[in-house]
This record gives structure tokens, sequence and C-alpha cells, in this order.
């Protein structure tokens, strides 16, 4: 009877608040969490390059730019026998690697006891011995078979080569320095980063597709989920790409059961089982750019930013929009993590993002083609490639490109652009007034840091 005297909108706002605190403090507490200790040894080592074999067994803390692996040594050379079933933490550069509750590896680096006479490796090289599940393993095959036809039989160009690889499999260790450094200088290597504009695309072509042939709503949504997970497994399952897969999975769910969709929930449920799948995504930087970037771009389309505009003038308002929305939520990731500052990156995608869907388009249709028929139609993507160099070309101002800035910060400040923007999500402001505010924050986060 209480509950009926009360108004239920101040209900529904009170319910909304204490969601947004609790998604908060649930960042806090795994930013600052730590499930492993490590044991320490008795013997001091001095330090050397060695070659061991570990199983991983979960995660500690990071020590500056690096993610800290808690791992059990299970072989070693000759004369480091003793260090065998021994504890140890790898420091790795970033944690895109691997799902490291499945995971044996061969390691390469430094090996030596720290200040606390722990056993440590600061890890140069790394490979996977073992991968249990067979899925993975066939489509882990399959990736290395795909890469290996188009490298040694395809007639295109070497770097359109490198361009089709990295843009269907995010792998860029093909492309030449000079056209990665390229990409880098304009602030569109992230379209070689598959995301959610690469899952977005093949989304729209598989949808598209299936509502010629079928009509019920639930078959299309199981095999549009299923599609896209092997094609997740395809590569890999790399941070962001699981990021697009979680979020595009409950986006169709909630279309099956014809429930208002809301991508504040959406990306809230895609972070909490993207952080399930692989608890050290969350310290990896394409985790923390690919939540915040979607985050921001969905608090910029929310509100009255929605336009009644229709046709090429909301198609433009819309593109100016994302890009700003792109740039300013990764600005002071990108400054920490890579050094840099890209401001013609806010130009350059407005003419580039929009060319993701014919690019991908392009791609799809020549790997049909070679892979089906055996039929080389280099002509579409070398075409294809030289659009988008002469496009890169035109916006390589080299001043502006900003790199080896020497800043740090600790990771734990990137949580407070998410949490500002949860809070203030409801309150209506326009396009421009967000960007000012999201640069001004992390402008005063950096400037707090000295």
């Amino acid at each position: 009877m209480i509950m009926l005297q009360i108004n239920p909108q101040r209900i529904l706002r009170c319910r909304n608040q204490i969601t947004k605190i609790i998604l908060i403090l649930i960042g806090v507490f795994i930013s600052y969490s730590s499930t492993v200790d490590v044991i320490p040894v008795l013997k001091e080592i001095v330090k050397t390059e060695e070659n061991i074999q570990v199983k991983i067994e979960g995660l500690t803390k990071g020590n500056g730019d690096s993610i800290a692996i808690a791992a059990k040594i299970i072989n070693t050379s000759k004369s480091k026998r003793c260090y065998i079933n021994q504890d140890i933490i790898l420091y790795f550069n970033n944690a895109e690697y691997y799902d490291y509750k499945l995971s044996k590896l061969n390691i390469k680096g430094n090996f030596y006891t720290n200040e606390n006479n722990v056993l440590c490796m600061d890890v140069t090289n790394f490979k996977i011995i073992i991968i249990h599940n067979e899925l993975k393993k066939y489509f882990h095959n399959l990736n290395n078979y795909y890469k290996y036809e188009i490298e040694n039989f395809s007639k295109l160009k070497k770097d359109t080569k490198s361009f089709l690889i990295a843009l269907t499999t995010g792998n860029k260790t093909l492309f030449e320095n000079q056209s990665k450094d390229l990409f880098i200088r304009t602030g569109t290597i992230h379209l070689f980063a598959v995301s959610g504009l690469h899952f977005g695309v093949i989304y729209l072509i598989i949808k598209t597709c299936l509502s010629l042939f079928i009509k019920k709503n639930w078959i299309t949504s199981i095999i549009i989920v299923l599609i896209l997970y092997l094609y997740l497994v395809f590569i890999n399952e790399p941070i962001s790409a699981t990021r697009a897969f979680f979020m595009l999975t409950f986006w169709e769910v909630h279309s099956v059961n014809r429930k208002k969709k809301s991508a504040l929930s959406t990306i809230s449920m895609a972070f909490i089982f993207s952080y399930i799948a692989n608890p050290l995504s969350f310290y990896s930087v394409s985790f923390q750019l690919s939540f915040s970037i979607v985050l921001v771009i969905i608090w910029f389309f929310s509100g009255k930013l929605r336009t009644n505009n229709k046709g090429s003038k909301s198609f433009i308002i819309n593109t100016i929009t994302a890009s700003s929305a792109s740039f300013s939520g990764s600005f002071l990731i990108l400054l920490v993590s890579f050094k840099q500052f890209v401001p013609i990156a806010i130009i350059s995608n407005i003419f580039l993002v929009p060319l993701a869907f014919p690019m991908m388009v392009a791609c799809i249709v020549y790997c049909f083609f070679f892979f089906l028929f055996n039929i080389d139609l280099i002509f579409i993507l070398d075409y294809t490639y030289k659009i988008v160099v002469f496009l890169l070309d035109f916006f390589d101002f080299k001043n502006f490109y900003f790199h080896g800035l020497d800043f740090k910060l600790s990771k734990a400040n990137y949580i407070i652009l998410p949490a500002i923007i949860i809070l203030f999500f409801n309150i209506n402001l326009q396009a421009f007034t967000k960007f000012i505010f999201i640069i001004l924050i992390q402008t005063m986060i950096i400037m707090i840091s000295f």
C-alpha cells in the first residue's frame, strides 16, 4: 500500500540511480582487485634470458604500463629444474593474447627475482602450446589457412593483401611500416581493429540476406548470433570484437522478446559478460578504448541529439557526431597508452568510417569468388585500396600528429570518465556541449595528475 502512494516515476528514477551507482562501484572494485598471491622463493637468482614453459593460473596487479600474470612453471632448462612447480609473475605489455584459463605457454624473456624475492619474467616472446577447445583449434587453423592462401596465391598487390587480411582478421603484422604509419598519423588505424564497425557491417549484410528467405525473427536471430560467434572465433576473439558480439547478441535477444531496446543496458551487459569471459581483458587498452568510445557514442546519440532531418543532411550530422564522440572518448587513453595525440582524426574519420561498409562488402565479394570459384577479382580490392590511400594522403598533416609524449597516469583514472557519463546520462545536452564537457574532464584529469 505504501508503494502505491509513491509516484511511479520516482521509483524508476531511484532504480535508475541505484543501477548507475552499482555499475560504477563494480568498475572501481575490478580496477583495484587482485586474484592471485604469488609465493616468494628462498634463493635469489641473477637476471638472465631464459626459455620456460608455464601454465597460467590467474591475475595479479600490473606494474606501470605492463600487465602482470600469475603462472606456474612446468618446464625449464636443465640449470633451472629446481624452479619447476614454482609460482612466477609474467610481465606483458598488454593482455590481448589468449584466454588465460585455457593456456599453457612457451615463454622467452628476462628471468629474475624482484626485491621481494619473487620469481619474475619480463616476457619478450610467447607461444600458445595448447588449445583445449576443438572448435577454437579448428578455426585457428582455418585462420592460418586463410592468410596463407591470400599471401601466396592471390594476385593482389602486396599492400592490398595486407589491407585485406588486416580488415577481415585484425592482423596488421603484414603491413609495411610506411603504410601502417600512414594510418596511425591520420587516426584511422582503428579500422583494422575488428570491432563494432566490422561486426555491424556483417550483421547488416547477414540480416538483410536472411530476411529475404526467413520470416520468423527468432530463427533469424539464432542464425545471426551463430555466424557472428563463428567469425569471432575465426579472428581469435579480440577484445573489441568480443564486446561487439555481446552487444549484438543482447540486441537480438531484446528484439526476439519484443522488449524496448536500450543501448546503455546492452553495453552494460556486454561489459559484464566480456569481463566474465576474460578477466584479464579489463586491464588491456583495447577493452578500455572499446567500452569508453561506445559509451560516449551512445551518450552523444541520446536525448536532444536525435534529429528530425532526413536524407543526406541527417547522414552528415550523424557522421560528424560519431567521429567527435570517438575522438573525445579515446583522447585520454591514446595519450597515456600510446603517447600520441591526433586531432586530425576528427576530420579523417568523417570521410573514412562511412567507407567501412563498401570496403567490407568489397572484401567479402573478393573472398567469396577467390575461395569458392578460384576467381581473382583483383580490380575490386586494388581500386578500393587506392581510394583509401588517396584520402589518407590528403589528411596526412604531420603538424597535426603529436607522438612520443611522455605522460603517465594510473589506469584507474580511466574509470572517472565512464562514471561521470553514466551519472549525467539522462541530462539533455547538445552534442557540442557534450564534446566540450568530455574534453574538459579529461584535461582536468591530466592537470590533476601533474
